[in-house]
């Protein structure tokens, strides 16, 4: 079918267009990186690595956390660059200056950002056995509402056409169905890699920490870039399908 050959080459290209951004952003990939990898050092030093149950000790240790917050907003920095390069470069989408695009695009950094805050803090808000629960709800409502933004996303950091996130929403229609699972199938194999990483690691000597940690941070440089490629995918398909380029026939999802 056209839509299983179109989500096949979204797929693949997604994961190559975060591939992609080391070599054409390589100065913002490698901020991201290093930066990663310098709050790893950080974890080294405080012993984190020494086991899950020191992990949880020392989760919130203050040197940690500051490395930890401004890691998280250069993963939104980065994918604004990221989108804006792939849109303008892929698809000639009119580029505005920062001074336009930035305004635009701090509302969804302020939103992502209060959403890791909601799961980080959830302890000093919850009692202790609705943890889990609320971490749950809360991580799996931002998975299924990313993709109804992606059009906004996208728009907010190049040329402003979608304004906001309801009519991003409104736009993206029954394509949801087609940008909730390529948001979440390219997103799993780096996240299950970053995962694994860690779980290696505890328990294990400093050297071979630091080295699973070196790769760890080049996977979360995919995992900043990943859905900044995505959106672009997305946002292309809705626009395209909103101007009359992809008929009912050729669409992933009529809508």
């Amino acid at each position: 079918m056209i839509w299983l050959k179109r989500f096949a080459s979204d797929f693949v290209g997604t994961l190559a267009d975060s591939v992609r951004a080391f070599r054409t952003l390589p100065w913002l990939m490698a901020g991201i990186v290093l930066w990663e990898f310098a709050q790893h050092v950080v974890e080294v030093r405080i012993g984190m690595f020494e086991s899950k149950e020191a992990a949880r000790a020392v989760g919130e240790d203050g040197t940690r956390m500051i490395f930890g917050w401004i890691k998280m907003a250069l993963v939104y920095v980065g994918g604004f660059f990221v989108i804006r390069h792939f849109a303008g470069k892929r698809d000639g989408t009119r580029i505005d200056p920062l001074t336009d695009a930035v305004p635009r695009y701090l509302p969804y950094m302020v939103y992502s950002l209060s959403i890791f805050a909601a799961i980080f803090y959830t302890r000093s808000y919850a009692q202790e056995d609705h943890v889990d629960t609320i971490r749950m709800v809360v991580g799996l409502s931002q998975l299924l509402l990313e993709p109804l933004l992606m059009a906004w996303v996208a728009s907010a950091a190049t040329d402003g056409d979608v304004n906001n996130a309801l009519s991003s929403a409104k736009r993206t229609g029954l394509l949801y169905f087609y940008a909730l699972p390529l948001y979440f199938t390219t997103r799993v194999p780096p996240s299950l890699a970053h995962n694994q990483l860690h779980e290696i690691a505890y328990g294990q000597d400093q050297a071979l920490v630091f080295a699973l940690m070196a790769v760890d941070s080049l996977v979360v440089g995919l995992i900043v870039a990943i859905p900044a490629a995505a959106a672009v995918r997305v946002a292309r398909l809705v626009r395209n399908r909103l101007d009359g380029q992809i008929s009912p026939d050729e669409s992933p999802i009529t809508a």
